[in-house]
């Protein structure tokens, strides 16, 4: 009888470790998961920030493109400027649709 207590108190005192333990883990997963949320938001933020620096690398190249006076770029500047006008009225038809 008296290995039966002493057995029973080693599963029990073993329980009360894997229950602390167990609540360590919930604990540092919870932290984790916090931690996974702020970087992925930081990443979603690193993206616009990303995109943005892209569109202004291709509104420079532009710029740098419509204002270049050798003849041969001429014709792409001419171009580039009937793309220009095309995608204002294609968001100003965009806009207008929105209106209604």
């Amino acid at each position: 009888m008296q290995k039966l207590i002493a057995k029973t108190d080693i599963l029990i005192d073993k329980a009360r470790k894997l229950a602390g333990e167990n609540v360590k883990l919930k604990t540092a997963n919870s932290q984790l998961e916090q931690e996974v949320k702020d970087l992925r938001l930081a990443l979603d933020s690193e993206g616009r920030k990303n995109s943005e620096l892209n569109n202004k690398i291709k509104i420079i190249k532009l710029a740098q493109n419509i204002s270049s006076d050798t003849p041969d770029e001429n014709q792409e500047v001419t171009e580039l400027k009937r793309k220009i006008n095309e995608y204002i009225k294609e968001i100003d038809n965009c806009i207008a649709m929105l209106n209604d």
